[in-house]
């Protein structure tokens, strides 16, 4: 019952966002809301019109913390903004997916060790053109694939590692709040990680004008040995495929990176397919132990093309913005409400029909739709996506 109601609430969503056209303004602000509180800072100068109704801002500030109440959505909401990042000066424009050099990374990620090619072909590329895919084997049991734009290098320890962790917030073996977020382990400074892990991205073709963030944990051979499970095909715990012992040697740092794009952190559709925003979608991530990197996952990064017209972006004002949401959730033919709980300004990279990407400042919204279902209360996590200018619902 509750997955029919989800796909019934998306399906609807969508076809709001194609009433009002995606790439237009939804609805004028229809004047609804029942109250309205910011805690702390919304201030505003030379208050021009917009063609939607909204009010755009020449400065606009954020609070911390925002409250209101309309018929389908209750915001009781914690407002996230990078530090650092200017608001004011945000822009819409384009790029294109970053690529790498691959014989570069071949020299770089094998080093000493003999890697015998295990296979050579062809697949599509970002750009809608063959791209060359290739895969290594070394001589330990190190794996490698790369195509220019993807690429994954791992050693058979790393394995025993992702046995040990679960950092997927919706899987209930979810567990790193077990592990020391920014902790520090004595065979290295986790700064230290960070920079040879961004030199090597740089050394292998990514520009070095590409910004990024991480999210670092520090994990503990004790509690790597604690949270070690393996099961089989038949879903029974299978404790052959266990280390056979557990030492300082095993500490290791796990850096979730994230490309950071006029200030903000980017967001995109994780592998073209996962949408929801959470540490295990991060486009870099890395295993680095006292001997190096032990696994490297690149799934996507982007170039801005610096040729291109870049318009300047006044992102709507909070009472504003959800007044715009209100109006198009209160389309949906159901009697579901929704609590809103968490706000984050991000960039997103949309993909256009150019095979190149769109860049523009997104909230990704954290709520709970609530239900009543058999007369119980069901509440159900979801996220939606919405434009910082228009208000207009991406996802």
């Amino acid at each position: 019952m509750k997955k029919y109601v989800l796909v019934v609430v998306f399906s609807l969503l969508s076809a709001v966002c194609m009433s009002t056209g995606c790439n237009s303004n939804p609805n004028p602000i229809k004047d609804k809301k029942e109250s309205v509180t910011n805690n702390d800072i919304v201030s505003a100068t030379n208050v021009p019109e917009r063609d939607n109704g909204a009010s755009a801002v020449d400065t606009l500030d954020f609070p911390k913390h925002f409250e209101a109440d309309y018929s389908k959505l209750h915001f009781n909401t914690d407002i996230v903004v990078e530090e650092g990042a200017d608001i004011n000066n945000l822009y819409r424009f384009s790029g294109k997916r970053a690529t790498y050099d691959m014989q570069k990374a071949y020299e770089k990620l094998t080093s000493n060790v003999h890697f015998e090619k295990t296979y050579e072909g062809e697949g599509i590329g970002e750009e809608g053109v063959p791209i060359p895919n290739m895969a290594y084997e070394g001589t330990n049991k190190e794996k490698m694939f790369l195509n220019g734009e993807t690429l994954t290098f791992l050693t058979p320890w790393s394995n025993y590692i992702l046995r040990c962790v679960h950092p997927d917030s919706r899987d209930p073996r979810y567990n790193m709040d077990k592990y020391a977020l920014n902790g520090e382990l004595e065979f290295m400074n986790k700064e230290n990680g960070y920079e040879q892990i961004l030199l090597l991205l740089n050394d292998i073709g990514f520009k070095p004008e590409i910004d990024f963030q991480t999210v670092t944990y520090a994990l503990n051979y004790s509690m790597l040995e604690q949270e070690e499970y393996n099961i089989n095909m038949d879903g029974i715990e299978d404790t052959s495929k266990y280390k056979e012992s557990w030492s300082e040697e095993d500490n290791c740092y796990y850096y979730f990176i994230r490309q950071k794009v006029n200030g903000l952190p980017l967001y995109y559709v994780y592998g073209n397919v996962i949408k929801e925003l959470d540490i295990c979608n991060s486009p870099v991530q890395v295993l680095y132990s006292k001997n190096g990197i032990q696994r490297l996952d690149i799934d996507k990064l982007f170039e801005i093309d610096d040729t291109a017209d870049q318009k300047l972006v006044s992102p709507l004002p909070l009472e504003d913005l959800t007044q715009l949401m209100e109006n198009q959730y209160e389309m949906l033919i159901s009697d579901a409400t929704f609590d809103v709980y968490k706000m984050e300004l991000y960039m997103m990279a949309q993909k256009n029909l150019q095979n190149t990407y769109d860049f523009f400042p997104v909230w990704i919204i954290s709520m709970e739709q609530i239900q009543t279902e058999n007369g119980q209360s069901v509440k159900t996590p979801m996220q939606a996506i919405i434009d910082a200018e228009t208000g207009t619902i991406i996802s």
